[in-house]
């Protein structure tokens, strides 16, 4: 068996894929195992002996007749057919996709063959996008910023490959130890971050540290980081005077990193791979969450992992947070910390009634959960319109054999828009809403009988899923026909 994994993602994504692709070698003893990434990510893979054979995407080879004074797409093109007829050539039997992006759906459509089978994002023949399974189907609707999902990336994936980890599944490769000299006992501290929103100043770590150095100013800190980050490490180190350092900004491989992890008292980070790569050396961590970051889904997996989470780095305290470090080094737990758990959801943090109901709804659609009360009137009123605006579309598509689409369609696209609305008017709705999108977008290209069909089977679901905050009074009534 020969099986393609598409992780076209940044740095900490391929890193939350080593479980999974650990898993999928467990799985599969026998089977060829090849991975494709960018190549600029491409030191990601070091130690990872789950993978047969490595390729990189050139996508910088590609693209560059495009960005030339007189574009030459044509050229750009061959190549591109030229790398997805060398990769095609390997006839893949399992194609499974990572990245759940919409280039990536096309490569892997474009890589498909008759036998192949596909797991993740992809393309119908149309050329429209394709959610091959339950769990991309998932991913589309309800992972992402804002997004109501509380399974963490890594397990997602798991769940693609309908696999359970192991505890070897979460361990540091065999890689040799890092060279570089460093103190008995350290902290290890990320400068910078995945993306700039993600990241926070030189003013607020050097304060951080300096409330931290109050209660212990004896912990050596180690700075690690990229080399464009050398100037904010330099500024750290001359804001802060009672703290020793250890300045290896720009100075290390991402594979150090493990090595220098494994050995650390903690790890105090922002969003970004290091806080993956110290999940798989099972290092404490305080992930300091700022910006557009779902932490449910890509914080830290490390057995002791903390997480101070703040809407952006002006509504963060510094000094707090310096503080709070200071009393997870002596064993104490801050209240106002996210803490690592077991289970399905990887965290524990209190939630407000309308992120609980979202949650419990989520899990009511996917998993056969309980259906959440509701505690909101306007729950009801909006599942009410639901129904009413559900029953009008399904009368539409049962007329679109007899009146023709050209009618019909102009009604259930507004239809479409009032349902959307509702998402907005009434957000504990929202996961279903987004449930019945996703399941609307797998209905696949066929006759327009065979839409219908596909389409009524949609919003019949979506029926059965309304009815538990619908009275029996109105389920039973009939839609005049109107929006």
């Amino acid at each position: 068996m020969k099986i393609l994994v598409l992780q076209l993602a940044r740095l900490g994504d391929i890193y939350m894929s080593w479980p999974a692709l650990r898993a999928l070698r467990r799985a599969h003893p026998q089977a060829e195992i090849h991975l494709l990434t960018r190549p600029r990510f491409e030191g990601a893979v070091e130690g990872l002996t789950a993978v047969d054979r490595h390729w990189t995407l050139p996508a910088g080879e590609i693209l560059s007749p495009m960005v030339k004074d007189e574009c030459d797409i044509e050229t750009s093109l061959e190549r591109l057919d030229h790398f997805v007829d060398g990769l095609k050539a390997e006839s893949f039997d399992w194609i499974i996709n990572f990245t759940f992006s919409p280039a990536s759906s096309y490569l892997a459509h474009a890589l498909t063959q008759p036998q192949t089978q596909i797991t993740g994002y992809t393309r119908f023949k149309d050329g429209s996008l394709c959610l091959a399974d339950e769990v991309s189907s998932y991913f589309y609707a309800q992972v992402g910023i804002d997004k109501p999902n509380r399974v963490h990336v890594a397990d997602v994936l798991a769940s693609m490959l309908n696999l359970e980890y192991i505890e070897a599944d979460w361990s540091a490769p065999d890689l040799p130890e890092c060279t570089l000299l460093l103190p008995e006992r350290y902290m290890v501290l990320h400068v910078g971050a995945s993306e700039q929103h993600k990241a926070l100043s030189s003013a607020t770590w050097s304060k951080l540290l300096n409330y931290f150095a109050k209660r212990n100013n004896s912990l050596p800190v180690v700075l690690i980081g990229a080399p464009n980050e050398r100037a904010l490490a330099t500024e750290i180190q001359n804001s802060v005077s009672q703290i020793p350092f250890v300045n290896l900004v720009g100075q290390t491989r991402i594979a150090d990193l493990f090595s220098i992890l494994k050995k650390a008292e903690v790890f105090v980070g922002c969003d970004s791979a290091p806080i993956h790569i110290a999940s798989l050396t099972d290092t404490p961590t305080l992930n300091i969450s700022v910006g557009q970051v779902n932490f449910w889904e890509t914080g830290p997996k490390a057995t002791l992992a903390f997480i101070y989470r703040a809407e952006n780095e002006a509504a963060l305290s510094p000094e707090r947070v310096g503080e709070v470090l200071a009393s997870l080094l002596e064993g104490q737990v801050a209240e106002e910390l996210i803490v690592r758990t077991g289970g399905l959801e990887s965290y524990a943090k209190d939630e407000s009634p309308e992120q609980r109901f979202q949650w419990e709804l989520v899990k009511a659609l996917y998993l056969g959960g309980a259906y959440p009360m509701a505690e909101r009137i306007e729950i009801l009123q909006g599942a009410a319109k639901l129904h009413e605006i559900n029953t009008f579309a399904m009368e539409q598509i049962a007329l679109i054999p007899e009146k023709g689409l050209q009618m019909a369609g102009p009604l259930l696209d507004r239809a479409e828009e009032v349902i959307e609305s509702i998402s907005q008017w009434v957000p504990e709705l929202s996961p279903l809403i987004s449930w019945y999108q996703a399941e609307k977008i797998r209905i696949g290209p066929g006759s327009l009988e065979e839409i219908c069909s596909a389409a009524l089977n949609v919003h019949e679901r979506l029926g059965r899923h309304l009815r538990v905050y619908i009275p029996q009074e109105t389920q039973e009534e009939v839609g005049d026909g109107t929006l």
